[in-house]
């Protein structure tokens, strides 16, 4: 079986030492900074970071993370936690972690996303109680919560308790996520819901069901999704402008892991034919513009970066004879073909959601207590 290290991670920079001493300043990070949920030498889950071009790593908070989202600067971080009582907590901090505040300390918040202008939106049920199959709680809509940079909240209508991966566009004008019915109980097969954040209109897009991934392009006009077929996917583009979806069929291979790349022309994507299994750069037609390097065994996620020239992969290996299963590894894949750089050998396997800030920000300078890669 092949492993993970020896496909993307090629040049190591200080993969898997993350350090628990608090931040003592605030620098220029050098590159974009990353937030993705990792596991510590003592097998700690927790919100880690790095900073994609040093490699320099940090834990902003100990939990469990889900849905993490960076503030326009880079200076803030927020995400989701769950405790045993399976209500979501969302939480907002700086990015070294402190300053941390609960949005919505009371009820349940689900989803979570950074916008352009500084404006955070998030889906939150005030009282509700997760519960059986039995009783209505689990009919509950949750709001669509929208905080301006102030910290006045407004309601931009309600969504079904189901939905998750919500995204800003670039320009703030639109938001977008996916939902799966009205009932947690008795879930739908999936459904983009698009909607303006000015008025909270939403509709929900014909022909972009049953897909993965969510992002949008730079020019904030397409959404880019992929959805599963018998040859492995195809690209799903949805025009914002008149919600409308388009599959883009390429005979002979299919594609998975889609993320929209600056300039909005090209789309990264892990492309699968009868021969071979490559990460590459394909436009809206499907065409390979460039191939980068061959993926990880099981991809988790593929993220475009905010350099403009460099996206990040997250993948490992496939469970062992014994079920156990790799930690998830991350790369940062520069998109002109060269070596990839191994970032973290310590992220949480299996429900891996990872963020990237939008541009070079500013990362916490943190003691370092060196540690050796973890087995």
């Amino acid at each position: 079986m092949r492993t993970i290290v020896g496909t993307l991670g090629v040049a190591v920079l200080t993969a898997g030492l993350v350090t628990t001493a608090p931040a003592a300043s605030a620098a220029t990070a050098t590159g974009p900074l990353l937030a993705y949920p990792g596991v510590s030498a003592d097998r700690v889950e927790g919100l880690d970071a790095v900073d994609t071009a040093t490699g320099r790593q940090w834990r902003i908070a100990d939990g469990a993370p889900y849905d993490a989202s960076w503030s326009p600067d880079g200076g803030r971080i927020a995400w989701i936690s769950y405790g045993g009582d399976d209500l979501g907590r969302a939480h907002v901090a700086a990015a070294d972690g402190s300053q941390r505040r609960d949005l919505d300390p009371d009820g349940d918040s689900r989803s979570l996303a950074w916008g352009p202008d500084g404006t955070l939106a998030w889906f939150h049920r005030p009282d509700w109680a997760p519960a059986d199959c039995t009783t209505d709680d689990r009919l509950v809509r949750p709001d669509l919560v929208l905080e301006a940079p102030d910290g006045t909240r407004r309601t931009a209508g309600t969504v079904a308790p189901t939905a998750g991966d919500l995204t800003f566009s670039p320009d703030g004008a639109t938001v977008a996520w996916r939902e799966r019915g009205a009932d947690v109980c008795a879930a739908s097969p999936a459904q983009l819901v698009v909607a303006d954040v000015a008025t909270g209109r939403q509709q929900v897009v014909a022909g972009a069901q049953d897909t993965a991934g969510l992002s949008f392009s730079s020019d904030s006009s397409t959404v880019v999704l992929t959805r599963p077929t018998p040859e492995g996917g195809d690209l799903v583009l949805v025009d914002v402008a008149s919600r409308a979806a388009r599959q883009v069929v390429t005979p002979g291979a299919g594609e998975g892991f889609a993320a929209a790349l600056p300039g909005g022309e090209s789309v990264a994507v892990v492309r699968t034919t009868p021969t071979e299994r490559r990460l590459v750069v394909v436009d809206r037609a499907g065409a390979v513009v460039r191939d980068l390097a061959d993926p990880p065994e099981f991809v988790e996620q593929v993220l475009a970066s905010g350099d403009g020239v460099s996206v990040v992969v997250a993948g490992r290996s496939l469970p062992s004879a014994d079920g156990a299963f790799q930690d998830t590894q991350v790369w940062r894949q520069p998109l002109d073909g060269s070596a990839a750089t191994l970032l973290s050998s310590t992220g949480r396997a299996g429900t891996f959601e990872a963020a990237v800030t939008a541009r070079v920000s500013n990362a916490p300078v943190v003691e370092r207590r060196e540690r050796g890669l973890r087995q």
